[in-house]
């Protein structure tokens, strides 16, 4: 039985709509996974980053999994390694990041693998395209929406960069 995901794509390197348009392609072949919608795509300045980095175009991408969490997480890692990631968890510039968001209603707590995100409720470059495709939808943890973690300072973050967003893609 398939379950919701949520996915945020990440580039800061390089031709960076180019990535994440790649880096979409290649989950829409990944087995077991169906993009159900797409969010318009962000731009933010780098957070946490070593030395001076430059903006992150950031997208997220709502799908149905057929898989446990595990076998997402090595599926991304895959398409980030096609993509020329190296670096994962180095917090350097990159020209993909992948990371799982929300996976239906799990909470998981492993040291490979946090669901929710970690960092989810402290990151409006993720909060805000989320909530561009459901409005309505609560951390699993806390059971407040998402929305409710976003002031106008955070808001204003967050700059919308190519406005869209597909359903059933």
């Amino acid at each position: 039985m398939a379950e919701t995901v949520y996915l945020l794509l990440g580039s800061n390197l390089g031709n960076r709509e180019r990535y994440l348009e790649t880096a979409l392609a290649k989950l829409a072949e990944l087995e077991g996974f169906e993009i159900i919608a797409t969010s318009p795509i962000y731009l933010s300045d780098a957070v946490e980053m070593k030395g001076d980095s430059p903006s992150f175009l950031n997208q997220v991408v709502k799908g149905d999994y057929q898989y446990p969490p595990h076998e997402l997480l090595h599926s991304i890692e895959k398409i980030e390694a096609d993509l020329g990631r190296t670096d994962k968890g180095n917090k350097q510039s990159r020209g993909i990041d992948i990371d799982i968001l929300l996976f239906g209603e799990r909470i998981v707590e492993l040291e490979d693998l946090q669901i929710p995100h970690k960092a989810l409720l402290q990151r409006p470059f993720a909060i805000i395209p989320l909530v561009t495709i459901d409005p309505d939808i609560t951390d699993p943890r806390t059971g407040k929406t998402l929305e409710s973690f976003v002031d106008d300072r955070k808001r204003e973050s967050v700059l919308l960069y190519k406005d869209h967003v597909a359903r059933n893609v």
